[in-house]
């Protein structure tokens, strides 16, 4: 972000400071995700083609678009698509193995048999004939001692692991947009505050013109400074605000992959509390444990090494198995040998079915079952590590909510104190009871209470939002938002 849309939510009065606090907000929120985000914002910038389509979206929709859309998940579904296959490898274990082999070619004639033949060896590449023949072997694994079970099992883990981690990607992806969405809903009403502060320090303005040529006495030019000073400053801060709304909205847009000449508006604008009804923090902890997605692809990681590593044990032990052949071959030009003491090669049909086992020796498998074993102590260690950060996250995340949650009742009084004040100040100036500088201060107090409460319901979303996300749910509001009066 640059540093005129930093401006954009500086005070609209010189005394007005509380706009300093959102600038770590502003680069949480808008820097870090919309400058990765966004490499075409012009397209919706002033002077750009309009779009052609616009679509209405609500918070879901938005979530729902940005999940089908997003190139990340796709590749995070194609690893699932490559577990999935390997998994049914695995299983193919299981089943008998079958090998074809058939070769066609050209023999020299050959007549007779072992005693006697009246064929010559000099006619080694005359009277040649066709010659075809037909290989299928057929084996079928018995008993392993575990290892295609285990590896069964590790190709398990390995997709539920997989499909941990595309959730894991799904639920980051989430809370970006539920941020870019209610950066949007608060620009919305931070712009609609400044063009109503605007539109009544100009009233104030006009009036303050009007009683200094009836009463010059009354007021000072001083005071009419103040008034325009402030007036000017909201409608300087109102266009940069203007800005630092549309550059979040192309990078929602962005995010959704609209194709040209298509856009999209929020159906709910204002910006609203999410409606929540907290449970005790064990419950948090405990849904965290069953359904987030990191500890979900952590546990099947350490699983499927926990298999692998079995398998890789179990490579001491033979594979028996039961195998099938059956040879065919055949050489018009030459005659069959009937004796069984004489390999038959070109005219032969046999089969036959044994048992047997097979058993790889090979002297570095004791380093292979060492790399498997410390693989796994290293998931283990992690775990071990995870599970107390998780926890804590889950904590932090849930006094957030109780936090923001009394901190937006606090600014909600402080905004309909602020805007009681404003009216009263106004209506008494205009009745000529009021003196400019209670307009000033009275509309530089309820700008800031009403700034401060947007801001609070905007804390308050996303401290919902992040403790949605280390619990491993997408939504914890039902769905309706809270009370919220508009301003007027």
């Amino acid at each position: 972000m640059t540093s005129s849309m930093l401006h954009a939510v500086r005070p609209l009065f010189p005394v007005f400071n509380l706009w300093a606090g959102l600038r770590p907000f502003l680069r949480r929120g808008v820097v870090a995700v919309t400058l990765l985000l966004l490499p075409a914002t012009a397209l919706s910038e002033e002077g750009g083609p309009l779009p052609q389509k616009i679509q209405p979206l609500s918070l879901e929709e938005i979530v729902r678009m940005g999940l089908e859309a997003s190139p990340k998940l796709w590749e995070q579904r194609s690893m699932i698509d490559r577990a999935e296959a390997q998994l049914g490898q695995a299983r193919a274990g299981r089943l008998p193995r079958m090998d074809y082999l058939q070769i066609l070619s050209l023999v020299p004639e050959a007549k007779g048999n072992a005693v006697f033949s009246p064929s010559s060896r000099s006619d080694l590449l005359n009277n040649l004939g066709p010659f075809t023949r037909l290989e299928l072997n057929v084996s079928q694994p018995l008993y392993t001692f575990g290892k295609l079970k285990a590896h069964i099992e590790a190709a398990e883990k390995g997709l539920e692991a997989k499909t941990a981690s595309l959730a894991r990607f799904e639920s980051e992806l989430i809370t970006t947009l539920k941020e870019l969405y209610y950066l949007i809903q608060l620009n919305e009403d931070l712009y609609r505050l400044v063009a109503d502060t605007e539109k009544e320090l100009g009233k104030a303005v006009r009036k303050a013109e009007e009683l200094l040529e009836e009463d010059p006495g009354k007021l000072t030019q001083q005071d009419i400074l103040k008034l325009r000073y402030g007036y000017n400053r909201a409608a300087g801060k109102r266009l940069e605000i203007d800005k630092a709304r549309r550059l979040i909205h192309g990078a929602l847009r962005s995010l959704l992959y609209f194709p040209a000449g298509e856009d999209f508006e929020l159906t709910e604008k204002r910006l609203k509390p999410v409606n929540v009804a907290l449970d005790g923090l064990e419950t948090y902890k405990k849904l965290a444990v069953l359904r987030r997605p990191e500890w979900k692809e952590l546990q099947a990681g350490i699983e499927a090494k926990e298999a692998e590593l079995l398998a890789q044990k179990r490579q001491y032990y033979p594979d028996i198995f039961a195998s099938g052949i059956l040879l065919y071959a055949t050489a018009p030009n030459r005659d069959r040998q009937e004796n069984p003491f004489v390999l038959e090669e070109f005219n032969t049909f046999w089969g036959g079915a044994y048992l047997g086992w097979r058993m790889a020796l090979d002297f570095g498998m004791p380093k292979k079952v060492a790399e498997k074993r410390a693989e796994l102590l290293a998931l283990q260690h992690q775990q071990r590590e995870a599970s107390t950060g998780m926890l804590l996250q889950v904590e932090k995340a849930y006094r957030d909510v109780v936090e923001k949650q009394k901190s937006l009742q606090f600014a909600r009084e402080a905004r309909r104190n602020g805007r009681a004040l404003s009216v009263l100040s106004a209506a008494s100036f205009y009745l000529g009871l009021g003196e400019a500088k209670d307009v000033f201060e009275a509309f530089q107090m309820y700008t800031e209470g009403a700034a401060e409460y947007y801001l609070a319901i905007k804390d308050f979303n996303m401290a919902v939002a992040e403790l949605a996300r280390v619990t491993g749910e997408r939504f914890l509001d039902s769905g309706g938002p809270e009370e919220h009066r508009q301003d007027g």
